[in-house]
């Protein structure tokens, strides 16, 4: 097949969109297929922020990355960019490499332009929304309510909806829309997010500097966007409860960062809180081998990669109860805890670095848990969606 994907999320910007969007079509091309990605331009100052290389990641030679000018919008990760729609060359771009199928992963700029243009075309798009829009006031320029209905309007214009979580249809209101919603989880890279081998915490936590007097002893760990739609800032007080002990390393970068670390020295704990910047996927393995916990209150999930990530690596997580991660976090695999409840999370944390070896249960759960989100299993399930909206005489000679 030849696969069109328009996202306005795309390297070198952090996120689980990003992150998806890069992991499946590396692998559908793997397979075979063709993949072209339409993504923001970003400026040197972009892949600077993160200590990226401003060449295209390498997805393998049946996947191109074209990049589109584009403005910047504020969000917590500092980086992100909206293509405005331009149509004037879109047919002299595909010429003869007419689409079988396009995936928009936004719904707005290059969202836009994929909607039109599967239209003009008459190509199917498939359309993921990955957004908890109600989450995301402080940034959104229009009432949430309204983004809402213009987010609804969207989806209900492509072909097939579909995104990581129930949750996420329940906050558009399933009733609103009109096709039947279709639930593929983000991709997990269970090669490189796995259990650690041998015992290499020590040596693991000195190449990040966790060592020391003030942080000997256990590691926790956050990963992510340091934004204040992820609620860190109950993590810190948490911390700060009388009894604990604990050290955090938080590995990402935001806006929110100079405000926790604002926290964090009032609250006396500056000492045991460590920002590591954005790290690459194995360095992020890496430190979540090195810790004892992983610990992520956010209540505008709409799946958590980070989560499942660390569960790839047989690591135990402490995760908000009710929304996206509940779904795929239980008991049996992780401890849910109310997001606005420091005390509850204090004694959570407590409970589980007392028990090394429910630590070790959990921990070996959530790695069965994240296997069945493995890139294979969800590239897999991708192939099927796009072949069922394909006209039977067009898959088959698709398949040819």
């Amino acid at each position: 097949m030849k696969i069109a994907i328009y996202t306005d999320h795309f390297y070198p910007e952090l996120g689980g969109i990003q992150d998806s969007v890069a992991l499946t079509a590396r692998s559908l091309g793997a397979r075979g297929h063709r993949i072209e990605i339409f993504a923001p331009r970003h400026p040197a100052a972009d892949f600077a922020r993160v200590g990226r290389s401003e060449e295209a990641p390498d997805l393998g030679r049946n996947v191109k990355v074209h990049r589109r000018l584009s403005l910047p919008f504020a969000s917590s990760t500092l980086q992100s960019r909206a293509v405005i729609p331009l149509l004037t060359s879109l047919f002299a771009r595909f010429g003869r490499r007419r689409p079988d199928v396009i995936h928009s992963h936004s719904f707005f700029g290059l969202g836009l332009e994929a909607l039109v243009i599967g239209r003009l075309l008459g190509v199917p798009v498939v359309g993921t929304n990955h957004t908890n829009v109600h989450g995301f006031g402080p940034y959104i320029p229009v009432p949430v309510e309204r983004a809402a209905d213009w987010v609804t309007w969207y989806y209900n214009r492509c072909a097939a909806i579909t995104a990581p979580s129930r949750s996420v249809f329940e906050g558009l209101g399933e009733s609103r829309i009109r096709h039947v919603p279709h639930i593929v989880s983000n991709p997990i890279d269970t090669d490189v997010f796995r259990p650690p081998v041998g015992d290499s915490r020590p040596v693991t936590r000195r190449s990040f500097g966790l060592t020391g007097s003030a942080l000997d002893g256990s590691l926790i760990v956050y990963a992510g966007r340091l934004g204040v739609e992820k609620n860190i800032g109950i993590i810190l007080h948490a911390l700060a409860a009388p009894g604990g002990y604990a050290t955090l390393a938080i590995a990402g970068h935001g806006a929110h960062e100079p405000q926790l670390r604002a926290l964090a020295a009032s609250l006396g704990i500056a000492e045991r809180v460590v920002f590591l910047g954005t790290l690459s996927p194995p360095r992020l393995a890496a430190l979540f081998g090195a810790a004892d916990l992983f610990v992520m209150m956010s209540t505008t999930e709409t799946q958590s990669m980070s989560s499942l990530q660390a569960m790839a690596c047989g690591l135990p997580v402490i995760v908000p109860a009710g929304g996206a991660v509940a779904e795929f976090v239980s008991p049996g695999c992780g401890r849910l805890v109310d997001p606005h409840d420091a005390d509850a999370l204090a004694s959570t944390i407590t409970d589980l670095l007392a028990d090394a070896d429910l630590r070790r249960r959990l921990g070996m759960a959530g790695r069965e848990v994240a296997q069945r989100y493995c890139v294979a299993a969800v590239t897999t399930a991708w192939e099927a969606l796009y072949q069922g909206l394909l006209p039977k005489t067009r898959f088959a000679w698709s398949k040819a």
